[in-house]
C-alpha cells in the first residue's frame, strides 16, 4: 500500500440519498487510494471544496438542488475539476445538459453495489487526466517564465515578427530604445517602425525577406532614435520553423554597440594623429637631421672631441626616429605570411646592424612562415641588442628549437630579476638604449601568435627563444620539427 500523499485521490461525494455513506465506504474499500468525504447538499459540498479535492461525484437527489446545479456552481470556480455524475436520472435531456455544463463523466447507478468498481475506475481515469493536465500547465508556466526571462533581457532588443515581417511583439528594452507605444506598433510592417531611419527601410525589408526564406541574417546598422542620438546595433534575424520545416515566425535580436563604435572612432582619430606624427618624423624631422649630418661631415677636419659627440648625438637621433616609426607602424604588421629562409634573413639583418666582419653563427636550414618585413624588424632588434650590450666582438648564434628558433650571444647577459621586464617599452640596461627595441620584438611575436622568452645562454650571455613557429614544409602541423 502506498502512503504517498501525491498518490491519494481525494473524492467529494455529494449525494442526498440514504445510501451515500455505503457508497463512500464501498469506494474506499474498492481502492485503497481513495479518501472520500460526504456532503449532503450543494451548499455543504461547495464549502468542502478547499483546493485539495481531486474529483466530485455528484448524485441528482440533493436537498437544495440538483446535480446540475452543483456542477454549474463548481464550474464557476474551476473549469476542469473532474465531476462525475452518479445518478438514477437517465434521460437524454439530463445527459445533454450535463455535458453542456461541463461534466467529466456520466454513470447511471443501476444496482449500486455492482456499479461501484466502474465508478471507481471512472474516478481514477478522470483524476489521472486532470493531474496530467495540471502538470502540463505547470510546465508550460515554467517554460513561459523562462522564455519571458530570455525575451525581457535588459541588455538585448528583441522582437517577434510574422513571416511577412509584421511586428507581433517587442520587449521592454526595445521599446525604451524609441519613443513610441507598443500597441501602436503591433501589426505594423517591421521596416516601417520607428527603429529604422528612412535610408535603411529597404535594407530591413530585404533582411526580413531573406530570413522568411530560411536564412539566418546578421546585420549592423545605425538605428533611428529619439532626439536623433547616434545609436548603432549589431543584430540577427533568425527564422523559427515548425516540424515540417516551414518558417512560422522570425525573431529579431540586437545589442547596442554604440559605445564600442565610439571607442573605435576615437581610436581611429588617435591613430590618424599618430600617423601624422610618423609623417612628420619621417619627412620633416629627418630632413634637418640629414642636413646637420652633411654639414658636420664638412666641418670635421681631423679629430675634434666636440664634433665627435655631435656625430654620436645625430646617430642616436636617427636610431630613435627609426624606432619611433617602427612603433607607429605596428598596426600594419603581418600583412602577408609567406615562407622565409631563416638563415638568409639572419645574414641580411646582420649586415644592416653590424659593421664587423664576424658573421653570426647560424645553425638552421629552415623556411619559416612569417611576415618578411616584420621578421626583419624582429631579427634586427635582437641582433642589434646583442651588439649594443656585448660590443663589436660579441658572438651571436641563431639555431633551431623543436617549434621555433633562438638568438643567443656571449655578452654580459640579463640579470634574472630583470628578465620579465626586458620587453616593457622604455626598459634598457644600456646607457644609450632607447628601451623600444625589445618592445617591438614582443609586438611582432604576439602578432604572429608566437611566444618569446629570455634565458641565459651557455656562454653566459642572453638567449631569446621564439616558439610556436610554423614551418613552410610542415603547414599541416602547428610546429616545426628540429633539434635544439
Amino acid at each position: 500500500m502506498s502512503d504517498s500523499r501525491s498518490d491519494r485521490i481525494r473524492v467529494l461525494l455529494a449525494d442526498g440519498t440514504d445510501d451515500s455513506g455505503e457508497i463512500a465506504a464501498a469506494l474506499e474499500r474498492d481502492t485503497d487510494r481513495f479518501d472520500v468525504t460526504v456532503a449532503s447538499g450543494i451548499e455543504s459540498g461547495l464549502a468542502r471544496l478547499d483546493g485539495t479535492t481531486d474529483c466530485v461525484v455528484a448524485g441528482d437527489a440533493l436537498p437544495d438542488g440538483t446535480g446540475l446545479d452543483l456542477l454549474r456552481a463548481i464550474r464557476e470556480q474551476s473549469s476542469d475539476l473532474p465531476v462525475v455524475f452518479f445518478t438514477d436520472a437517465g434521460s437524454e435531456r439530463v445527459a445533454s445538459e450535463a455535458i453542456s455544463a461541463g461534466v467529466t463523466d456520466y454513470l447511471r447507478r443501476g444496482d449500486g453495489a455492482e456499479r461501484i468498481p466502474v465508478l471507481a475506475d471512472r474516478v481514477r481515469t478522470a483524476v489521472e487526466e486532470y493531474r496530467d493536465r495540471a502538470a502540463r500547465r505547470a510546465e508550460l508556466r515554467r517554460s513561459d517564465r523562462r522564455l519571458e526571462a530570455v525575451f525581457e533581457d535588459p541588455k538585448m532588443l528583441v522582437g517577434i515578427l510574422s513571416p511577412d515581417g509584421t511586428l507581433r511583439k517587442a520587449n521592454r528594452t526595445a521599446m525604451e530604445f524609441i519613443e513610441a507605444d507598443h500597441d501602436t506598433l503591433v501589426d505594423e510592417p517591421f521596416h516601417e517602425t520607428p527603429w529604422w531611419p528612412d535610408d535603411l527601410r529597404s535594407d530591413v525589408r530585404q533582411w526580413v525577406d531573406r530570413a522568411a526564406a530560411g536564412e539566418y541574417v546578421e546585420y549592423e546598422a545605425d538605428h533611428g532614435h529619439v532626439d536623433d542620438d547616434y545609436r548603432c546595433v549589431s543584430g540577427t534575424i533568425r527564422p523559427v520553423t515548425d516540424e515540417t520545416g516551414e518558417v512560422v515566425s522570425l525573431i529579431v535580436s540586437a545589442w547596442d554597440i554604440t559605445e564600442r563604435r565610439r571607442h573605435e572612432r576615437e581610436l581611429r582619430r588617435r591613430n590618424d594623429r599618430l600617423n601624422e606624427v610618423a609623417r612628420i618624423v619621417s619627412h620633416d624631422l629627418r630632413s634637418p637631421l640629414n642636413v646637420a649630418d652633411g654639414h658636420l661631415s664638412i666641418a670635421r677636419d681631423g679629430e675634434n672631441e666636440h664634433l665627435a659627440e655631435v656625430s654620436h648625438a645625430l646617430d642616436r637621433m636617427e636610431e630613435l626616429v627609426g624606432d619611433l616609426l617602427t612603433l607607429t607602424q605596428q598596426e600594419e604588421r603581418v600583412s602577408e605570411i609567406e615562407g622565409v629562409d631563416l638563415a638568409s634573413a639572419v645574414e641580411d639583418c646582420w649586415r644592416n646592424v653590424s659593421t664587423t666582419e664576424t658573421p653570426p653563427r647560424v645553425h638552421t636550414e629552415r623556411t619559416i612562415r612569417a611576415d618578411r618585413d616584420q621578421l626583419r624588424h624582429l631579427l634586427e632588434n635582437l641582433l642589434g641588442n646583442a651588439l649594443r650590450h656585448g660590443g663589436s666582438d660579441v658572438t651571436v648564434t641563431v639555431g633551431d628549437l623543436d617549434d621555433g628558433f633562438y638568438v643567443a650571444d656571449d655578452g654580459p647577459g640579463i640579470p634574472d630579476a630583470d628578465r620579465e621586464a626586458v620587453f616593457d617599452s622604455g626598459y634598457s640596461t644600456a646607457a644609450d638604449g632607447t628601451g623600444v627595441g625589445l618592445s617591438i620584438v614582443q609586438s611582432i611575436v604576439d602578432a604572429h601568435g608566437w611566444t618569446i622568452t629570455v634565458t641565459g645562454s651557455t656562454a653566459g650571455g642572453s638567449r631569446f627563444e621564439i616558439t610556436g613557429v610554423d614551418c613552410e614544409s610542415r603547414q599541416s602541423t602547428p610546429n616545426c620539427s628540429g633539434v635544439s
